[in-house]
């Protein structure tokens, strides 16, 4: 029953496109809840069960398939066709990894934007890496605290019958950029060796079928790495002023490992 997760007032969406992504699912279900977001998740031909997760749970979901490869420009292109179908009030464009964190749910942080005429939203964003932590489960949350450079990106956006992705940017006539106070968290560094590299393989596929290569150019950063990263090159998050938006999430951990 796809009701339970829209919003009874402005509806937004956060889409994204999975690939063997199970262990993540019950985490991003459960901070979409949270922050009043709609889910809808194109399945890129998962092999580890995320595809019969997401059909036993009703979640909103189509499938892609790629041959295998992870094509971003395919991809994209279907997140935007499925927005034209569902035309939602508003958009988050996002992974399953990646967290876009307000103190208060993000769906009414947009409607605030909304409400002052805007429909681009800006947000900190940083990448976590994985240095090295011990893990018993995928709690992201409470295991990796250490981050690299800070960027801002727009990838939150109202709907327009004109959009068009291109790798990170959101393109649409007449945007009309507000900022979100809060902070875009990625945990795709924090994989294990073993994922990266067959998400890597994906990638090379995608590269020789004519996928530009800067998409996706930090994997090869993460190889060089062995993908571990040096701790001393990092900042831990838990010394600095964003620390409260990760322990908003760990609320996100507190429901899903409640057992």
């Amino acid at each position: 029953n796809r009701t339970i997760y829209k919003c009874s007032r402005m509806r937004v969406m956060c889409i994204l496109t999975v690939w063997n992504e199970r262990e993540y699912l019950p985490l991003k279900l459960e901070y979409c809840k949270q922050n009043k977001l709609e889910p809808y998740i194109i399945d890129n031909m998962s092999t580890d069960g995320s595809w019969e997760y997401l059909q036993e749970n009703k979640v909103p979901s189509h499938r892609l398939d790629t041959g295998d490869s992870f094509d971003l420009r395919v991809l994209q292109n279907d997140i935007v066709e499925t927005l034209h179908r569902e035309k939602p009030d508003w958009a988050i464009y996002n992974g399953c990894d990646l967290f876009p964190v307000t103190m208060e749910p993000l769906h009414d942080a947009l409607s605030r934007l909304d409400r002052r005429g805007f429909n681009l939203a800006q947000i900190e964003c940083v990448n976590f890496f994985n240095t090295g932590e011990e893990r018993e489960k995928k709690d992201p949350f409470n295991t990796y605290f250490h981050y690299g450079t800070m960027n801002k990106f727009n990838m939150i956006h109202k709907y327009n019958p004109v959009l068009r992705y291109l790798a990170d940017d959101v393109s649409f006539p007449g945007q009309r950029l507000g900022v979100i106070e809060g902070m875009m968290i990625n945990y795709g560094n924090t994989k294990t060796k073993e994922e990266r590299e067959e998400t890597l393989e994906r990638r090379r596929k995608a590269w020789a079928n004519g996928e530009p290569p800067g998409h996706g150019s930090h994997y090869l950063e993460g190889e060089r790495n062995n993908w571990i990263w040096p701790i001393e090159d990092l900042t831990d998050i838990r010394e600095t002023k964003y620390w409260k938006y990760v322990q908003k999430l760990q609320e996100v951990s507190k429901v899903v490992y409640k057992d």
